[in-house]
């Protein structure tokens, strides 16, 4: 029996997001009022980019931090 174990989204955790492996949670956005999950600034150390990620509605990649962080 295979079961899965549960990820830390917390800053500083690395964390899987499909089949991107060993991002880091550099930051965690709340987004209030518009009945989302939070968003979530993540990094990958191997290639140096940067991502925001909202549960159920995907990743994306970006050229730097601040872009990932207002990325919704």
């Amino acid at each position: 029996m295979i079961t899965k174990s549960a990820q830390k989204w917390e800053i500083g955790q690395i964390v899987n997001v499909g089949f991107i492996k060993g991002l880091v949670v550099k930051e965690r956005v709340a987004t209030p009022g518009d009945y989302r999950p939070d968003l979530y600034v993540l990094w990958a150390p191997a290639s140096n980019r940067f991502y925001s990620f909202v549960p159920h509605s995907g990743i994306v990649r970006h050229d730097s931090h601040a872009e990932a962080r207002n990325a919704w």
